[in-house]
């Protein structure tokens, strides 16, 4: 048999390239569970304002729910949402 003259004619035995794309695939699998012990879950602040939760009170409801006080915020307002008092300058006009 003929050694090939150039490397793309060259191939590997069968076990070695099963061996490389499994090495490979456990490469990119190692590095995704690495990334997943390493970066930590952020918090959630969610606040979606007042949500109501029946389905008659959807604006594609075909029916028109009945007139009902609104529904409790899921989540009270945070404090540095508040409004801070305004301060007027001395000499400024109010």
């Amino acid at each position: 048999m003929e050694t090939p003259r150039y490397d793309e004619k060259q191939e590997l035995p069968s076990p070695w390239e099963w061996i490389i794309l499994t090495l490979f695939c456990a490469m990119i699998m190692g590095f995704g569970w690495i990334v997943y012990l390493l970066v930590a879950d952020a918090p959630r602040y969610w606040d979606f304002g007042q949500l109501p939760d029946a389905p008659a009170e959807s604006i594609y409801s075909s029916i028109t729910p009945e007139k009902q006080r609104m529904p409790k915020r899921q989540i009270a307002p945070l404090p540095e949402a508040m409004p801070l008092p305004v301060v007027v300058p001395k000499g400024a006009r109010k």
